[in-house]
């Protein structure tokens, strides 16, 4: 190499480069983006997920990954100028020259901005990946049935994170590292559809749930008044108001009477379920504060010895075992009728109108397009006649057939495979086994001398039940036995209600 040309070398700056050209131009040109759209961000704010995600996560990578190309690409120009100098020597960075301070101006306020951006933008990353719409609708787009469900819930207000994740830094790490099969299930495509359910791993309710819920405040009685409708020509409707006994206040004289003695704070309540869904569960054991023990094993279960239950199998009962869908809730055809003709949402004087949607729901489809189309056909050709006579019937089938679609769209999710029946409900006992799970007369403890009950009156009192628009308003106030509607009466006794009401039998 000639002294003219390692004279032309050494005037020239180490950053005269394409790496490190490349990298200021790739930084600047982001931190000018990122600063105008965290600005609007700020001061407008976004509900869009996608936003947040290029704002707070894609782009501090781009100006990060861009600001290491500068260094980068002047650590190779001056490899390369070694490779043609006899004598290595390391760059000068003098103070007193004053395009060096200006450099070094330059580069301590780019850095100061970049690391309070950084700082803004960091927090903003851990709040977008903890959002509601990240969880729902980016990262975790394959649980749009739970998200949708979610927005129909108790909980619609409630962030995902502080049910699933709870407060703290240990679970919030724990979550995290529990994601990542996930993540890379969605990425690879290898996930089952539906979702499967319960969520092995998830925080103790103690940890989420009583932060807002705890025993201290349960009530003990709570009116709850129900009304069905028959799927007859006039939709006949039935009332049924009974007091539920939530109970298990501490300090009760009587504390072991009401729903929610099985997470009282005197016991502790253990349970092991030989099916995922826990659905079946062939022993129980309840142990006293005062040294006493209980086990119970369902007498139909045979050759079931306890010794036999795998380790870590045995769960410890919280609120999640019967309120298990509090958020992500599919409703049946059954139900969400109801409530529809109950709210006035769907007017009960149309002929037929339940058993007509009911049949229509509970059909198989292979897309939720076409789910609607059928709805919307099968309806207007039902009622085509009745309109003809009566035009006025055309606001009154119309809103139906939205209603309908409406209730398709909350619970029926065909492409993801979803649908109300593949997620049992805990709560009560009319769809699904819940409480006869353990209350069906047949745990009995291993002395013999104790049976779990399932009579009624141990959760809830009826008070007051008829048939009829007429004759509900005017029902009397007693404590009562249910008599089933439609003139079965006393017929249902020995079979539990979800034999009859259950998926399949409606």
């Amino acid at each position: 190499m000639t002294v003219e040309l390692q004279n032309q070398q050494k005037s020239k700056p180490l950053s005269d480069n394409w790496i490190t050209t490349f990298g200021f131009i790739l930084a600047l040109a982001f931190l000018v983006g990122e600063t105008i759209i965290i600005a609007v961000d700020l001061f407008y704010g976004t509900d869009n997920p996608y936003v947040g995600i290029l704002i707070y996560l894609v782009g501090p990578a781009i100006l990060v990954f861009g600001l290491l190309l500068v260094p980068l690409g002047m650590i190779w120009e001056h490899r390369r100028r070694l490779r043609g100098v006899p004598e290595k020597k390391l760059p000068v960075f003098d103070l007193n020259n004053p395009r060096h301070r200006l450099n070094l101006g330059i580069f301590a306020i780019v850095t100061t901005v970049f690391l309070a951006l950084s700082m803004v933008g960091s927090y903003q990353a851990y709040h977008i990946t903890e959002s509601t719409q990240f969880c729902g609708l980016a990262c975790h787009q394959v649980m749009q049935p739970e998200y949708t469900a979610y927005q129909n819930s108790p909980h619609a207000r409630v962030d995902c994170v502080q049910c699933h994740i709870g407060p703290g830094a240990d679970w919030y790490v724990k979550s995290k590292l529990s994601g990542v099969g996930q993540v890379i299930a969605v990425l690879t495509n290898s996930y089952e559809l539906p979702i499967d359910t319960p969520i092995e791993n998830l925080r103790p309710a103690r940890d989420t749930c009583e932060q807002c819920h705890w025993p201290e405040k349960f009530y003990r009685a709570v009116e709850k008044s129900l009304t069905y409708y028959a799927s007859d020509e006039e939709n006949t409707p039935y009332r049924v108001d009974l007091l539920l006994h939530v109970g298990g206040e501490p300090g009760l004289k009587n504390p072991s009477r009401g729903i929610h003695w099985h997470v009282g704070l005197d016991h502790k309540l253990e349970y092991y379920a030989s099916d995922e869904d826990r659905q079946k569960i062939p022993w129980i054991r309840v142990s006293y504060d005062d040294g006493r023990v209980e086990e119970f094993v369902d007498s139909e279960v045979e050759g079931f010895d306890p010794a036999t239950i795998p380790a870590g199998k045995i769960r410890i009962m919280d609120c999640i075992d019967c309120h298990n869908r509090p958020s992500h809730r599919f409703h049946s055809p059954f139900q969400a009728v109801n409530e529809a003709l109950e709210f006035g949402r769907i007017d009960p004087k149309l002929p037929e109108i339940k058993l007509n949607l009911i049949e229509l729901l509970q059909q198989d489809y292979p897309t939720t397009h076409q789910a609607l189309e059928t709805i919307e056909n099968e309806l207007l050709d039902k009622y085509k006649e009745q309109m003809a006579e009566d035009p006025s019937l055309q606001t009154t089938v119309n809103q139906a057939i939205e209603e309908t679609k409406r209730i398709y769209g909350k619970n029926f999710f065909p492409e993801w495979k979803v649908e109300w029946s593949k997620f049992p409900w805990h709560i009560g006992h009319f769809e699904f086994p819940g409480c006869y799970r353990c209350h069906n007369d047949k745990h009995t403890s291993v002395n013999g001398d104790k049976v779990i009950s399932n009579d009624c009156a141990l959760c809830h009192t009826i008070i007051r039940q008829g048939e009829g628009w007429d004759n509900i308003d005017n029902l009397e106030y007693k404590e009562q036995k249910f008599l089933h509607p439609r003139g079965y009466e006393d017929a249902w006794v020995g079979q539990n209600c979800h034999e009859c009401h259950g998926p399949g039998m409606m």
